[in-house]
């Protein structure tokens, strides 16, 4: 028999019951794409050599494009969907603007031993009534006064709860436009009809640097944001050598001049980066998205007093998101990458003195 999944309003209990017999691979008007899905889920699960997978459908009791429900997996244009978990005890999130949040809940569903895998049937998920929506405020300012007409905030739905066994999710093909907010000439922005879960928030401006950050709505209570000032990006210079190994050949010295808020890679061979240097009230702050990454710092000086560095000598390394010194050198392990760079930066006023 099929099952059909309801959720109530929160999603704290959700009710498993009977339905019509085909399954939901049967039913999909597009099976070739769906068992492609599944196919992929295969592979995931096969490369961490453990993990689950689930096949259903996401049905809106309410306006809206099904494809917008936020999950850890695709969602196909009829709301069909498969993936991989990593257990199913945990539970998987569904999330969408003006609806209730929706837990799946995978524990006690049997698998389909011939097909190996979980079908969880039928999902609805529902709108929320406008006294369950939550309102949003907060002011912006930018530094050294721009126009703040031009600012503007985008919100996007986050994810809720990933049991995936890589415990990321899957790449989309199809993303909701977000949701913008106008911001008035005295920076003032407010909205309203929020769910109460986790968003995306983008607050940004032309020729500033953009802040994004997550938020959460709770119910019954309006998310005040307070003031978010927008700060001009302040340019960095970086001096640098690229090696597999310590020593660095100075004849490979190469220099870049960048903005602040730049994902930087030394060499072009990569589809991510080596370092991202932030910004945050003036500060150049190093992080890094591709680990394990390591960095030290040399101290101040010339680049080529470091070109001999010793790897077994190092100190102790930086914690992400640094604050950089300016005119100091340091040295990047990017082991994801597999490449070690040593670089010198050089921060705004820094420039003129030191070329």
């Amino acid at each position: 028999m099929k099952k059909i999944v309801f959720a109530a309003v929160l999603p704290i209990v959700l009710v498993i019951m009977s339905g019509c017999a085909l399954n939901t691979i049967e039913q999909c008007p597009n099976r070739e794409e769906l068992e492609a899905k599944i196919a992929k889920a295969r592979g995931r699960v096969g490369k961490f050599r453990k993990g689950h997978i689930i096949v259903g459908r996401v049905v809106l009791d309410g306006d809206g494009y099904v494809r917008d429900v936020k999950a850890q997996m695709d969602i196909l244009p009829e709301g069909y969907f498969a993936g991989p978990t990593k257990d199913l005890f945990r539970p998987v999130g569904f999330r969408m603007h003006q609806y209730a949040p929706y837990d799946l809940q995978l524990k006690g569903m049997k698998k389909d031993k011939k097909r190996d895998l979980v079908d969880v049937g039928t999902i609805h998920i529902k709108p929320l009534n406008k006294d369950k929506l939550v309102d949003f405020t907060a002011k912006v300012g930018l530094e050294e006064g721009g126009d703040l007409s031009q600012a503007s905030i985008l919100l996007s739905v986050r994810d809720g709860p990933i049991n995936t066994p890589s415990n990321g999710t899957e790449p989309r093909r199809y993303w909701p436009e977000p949701i913008k907010i106008a911001v008035q000439g005295n920076g003032l922005a407010k909205a309203s009809g929020f769910s109460p879960i986790n968003y995306w928030c983008i607050v940004k401006a032309p020729d500033y640097l953009k802040k994004s950050f997550m938020i959460e709505f709770k119910e019954r209570q309006t998310l005040d944001l307070g003031t978010i000032t927008l700060e001009k990006p302040r340019q960095i210079e970086l001096s640098y050598i690229v090696s597999k190994e310590p020593p660095f050949d100075m004849d490979d010295l190469k220099t870049v001049k960048i903005p602040a808020g730049t994902r930087w890679k030394a060499v072009y061979d990569i589809y991510g980066w080596d370092l991202e240097f932030k910004q945050d009230k003036g500060s150049i702050l190093m992080s890094y998205s591709y680990a394990p990454c390591y960095l030290w710092d040399l101290g101040s000086g010339e680049i080529e007093e470091y070109a001999d560095a010793d790897k077994s000598g190092l100190g102790q390394r930086l914690s992400r998101e640094h604050p950089a010194s300016n005119k100091h050198v340091y040295l990047v392990h990017q082991a994801h990458w597999k490449r070690w760079v040593l670089f010198k930066i050089f921060i705004e006023d820094g420039l003129a003195t030191e070329n």
